[in-house]
């Protein structure tokens, strides 16, 4: 049900803010280890999983067809968005702002909305409240590697 997943993001977006700022900015910029993002670059990779996501909610909910997700090209925004050097507070609260929509949107969604539907890439026919849930996974799965598996984000 939504509730439980607009539930979960109100807790992370108490939480999350405070935990990242109390992060070492240094350790925020440097990459994690060759080649992979640096802990600012993955939440700004979640500052465009929102973006992407909130549109497919308010586009679900009001098409009469199956929308068709496409997949986006997650480094080439990670790069084009400059994440790497951009303020670590504008990007916290970019992510902030986002998820606040996301919250708005599957907060006011008429029930009927839940049973939207979408076509993945792989084919796969899945409800909004599936991807919902998906798109809160796909969050804890990025904010485990930011602050570490054992970090309590209040969802636990």
């Amino acid at each position: 049900m939504l509730t439980t997943t607009v539930s979960e993001l109100k807790v992370l977006l108490q939480s999350v803010p405070r935990s990242f700022l109390a992060l070492n900015p240094n350790e925020l910029v440097q990459p994690r280890m060759e080649g992979k993002w640096s802990r600012l670059q993955i939440l700004g990779h979640l500052c465009d999983s929102a973006l992407h996501n909130v549109s497919r909610f308010v586009q679900m909910q009001h098409q009469t067809e199956p929308l068709s997700i496409t997949p986006y090209h997650q480094d080439q925004w990670v790069e084009s968005q400059q994440y790497v050097s951009a303020p670590i507070e504008e990007v916290l609260n970019l992510w902030i702002s986002l998820n606040q929509s996301v919250i708005r949107v599957l907060s006011s969604m008429p029930e009927t909305g839940e049973s939207a539907t979408c076509v993945l890439p792989d084919g796969s026919v899945v409800t909004m409240e599936w991807l919902a849930q998906d798109y809160v996974q796909h969050l804890k799965h990025h904010l485990q590697q930011i602050f570490g598996e054992h970090h309590n984000l209040g969802t636990e």
